[in-house]
């Protein structure tokens, strides 16, 4: 009886897989359509050029790695895929295609990932903070909560809310931190509005960290408040001492 039942289920298997090699080898001529990934991102006019190309090659890629996985699932079930352009023009091109963009991609997470490690040693005088995009600010900062051991997620964006990082300290607390790239002061009401939205995103206290300075008013206003506030010169002798 085991061994019938044994029988049904290998059978069964064997029918969903076939199935699904089925459905795979009819989507994978399609792999050319992966390239309006890469133009929707380009037309898409929210960011710098060179970072949509940036976004555009890697959103291709890793369409091109779901592709491929079609193309091997394909092949283990002792298929051959359906095509539309000839084998000896599809196979290099589709080889091709994955090289290239997911050899681009990796070189820039790579070059990413070592301007992310290195931008705690570059900061030496407040003018290198001034110096950074706002982004590039805001990851500075990120940086900076991680080396101190907590969890730390980006979120910036337009709806962040005022909220640009959200931090997670040893003992669980929520904090949420509002980045300042100024030359200037910061004034009370952006005190006021970021102690509201603490209250609103249930934090248990909030960063304030700026490139300026803070008004006599604004750092009176938040005491007895768990808001901690960083001037420039703070943020800069903070820095130094992680990457000291």
């Amino acid at each position: 009886m085991y061994w019938t039942a044994d029988l049904c289920f290998n059978a069964e298997v064997a029918i969903f897989f076939d199935a699904f090699g089925a459905i795979f080898s009819f989507l994978y001529p399609f792999w050319p359509l992966l390239l309006l990934l890469g133009i929707r991102r380009l037309v898409k006019n929210d960011r710098p050029f060179g970072k949509r190309v940036q976004r555009g090659l890697g959103e291709v890629f890793l369409g091109w790695l779901l592709w491929a996985g079609f193309w091997g699932f394909v092949l283990w079930r002792g298929r051959q895929p359906i095509l539309i352009l000839p084998k000896a023009v599809n196979d290099p091109a589709f080889l091709m295609m994955g090289a290239i963009t997911g050899g681009i991609s990796m070189l820039w997470l790579f070059g990413r990932w070592r301007q992310k490690r290195n931008m705690l040693k570059r900061v030496r005088q407040l003018e290198d903070l001034k110096a950074l995009a706002p982004a590039d600010f805001e990851a500075l900062v990120a940086r900076v909560f991680k080396a101190n051991g907590h969890d730390v997620a980006l979120v910036g964006g337009s709806s962040d809310h005022g909220v640009d990082i959200v931090v997670t300290n040893n003992q669980g607390e929520k904090w949420i931190v509002q980045c300042k790239r100024y030359n200037g002061s910061v004034g009370e009401p952006v005190v006021r509005d970021l102690y509201g939205t603490l209250l609103h995103e249930e934090a248990q206290g909030a960063y304030l960290m700026t490139t300026g300075t803070f008004t006599q008013q604004a750092r009176d206003w938040v005491v007895g408040k768990p808001i901690i506030l960083y001037d420039g010169d703070a943020l800069v002798k903070l820095i130094q001492g992680l990457s000291s």
